[in-house]
C-alpha cells in the first residue's frame, strides 16, 4: 500500500521512508536556468542553427539541397553534414561558390571563411516484415478449447476460445 501523503511504503509490518528528495519530479525551469553545463544555451543554440539552416538551404544550389544540411557554425568555420562521399565531393567543388554566397550575406554568414564537411550516412529504415496469420492445428485448438471450458475466470476463457478459433485449414501434420 502506497501513502502518498507521507510518501512511504508499508511492506507487511515494516513501513520505508521513501526518500523523497531522489524520486521526485524536478521542476523544467531549474534544468534551464543558467548554469554549468547549461541546457538552454544547447537548446537556443540549436534552433539558431536550424533557422541558419533553413536559410542555408536557399543558397545552396537546388541539386543539393536534399542532400547537405549546416549542422553548426565554429568560429569562421561552419560545418556542413552530407549524407554520402559522393555530395561530400560535389559540395567540395562548389565550396568556392558557396563562400562567396555566403559572404554576400553577411547579415547571416558574417565571418565565414571555411567550410567543414562531414559524412553521416542517412538512416535507412527497416523494411516492415508481413505479419502472416498464425494458425492452430485442430488437436492443439481441442485442447486450448478444453482449457477454456474449465477455467471459472471469464476474460481468460474469452481470450482462450478466441485463440482456439484460429485453427488452420490444413491437415494436421
Amino acid at each position: 500500500m502506497i501513502n502518498k501523503t507521507f510518501g512511504m511504503i508499508n511492506v507487511g509490518f515494516k513501513t520505508q521512508i521513501i526518500n523523497t528528495i531522489m524520486n521526485s519530479p524536478r521542476q523544467l525551469y531549474k534544468f534551464l536556468m543558467p548554469k554549468k553545463g547549461n541546457v538552454a544555451e544547447l537548446i537556443t543554440h540549436a534552433r539558431d542553427v536550424d533557422k541558419l539552416n533553413d536559410q542555408f538551404q536557399i543558397l545552396l544550389d537546388p541539386s543539393l539541397r536534399n542532400h547537405v544540411r549546416l549542422s553548426n557554425i565554429r568560429g569562421e568555420t561552419l560545418i556542413l553534414t552530407v549524407e554520402s562521399p559522393v555530395w561530400a565531393s560535389k559540395l567540395r567543388y562548389m565550396g568556392p561558390i558557396l563562400l562567396q554566397k555566403l559572404q554576400n550575406n553577411p547579415h547571416l554568414f558574417k565571418n565565414i571563411c571555411n567550410l567543414e564537411i562531414t559524412i553521416q550516412p542517412a538512416r535507412k529504415s527497416i523494411p516492415k516484415m508481413p505479419i502472416t496469420p498464425r494458425h492452430l492445428s485442430e488437436s492443439a485448438a481441442r485442447c486450448i478449447q478444453d482449457m477454456a471450458d474449465s477455467i471459472d475466470n471469464a476474460d481468460l476463457q474469452k481470450a482462450l476460445h478466441k485463440l482456439a478459433s484460429r485453427v488452420s485449414d490444413k491437415n494436421e501434420v
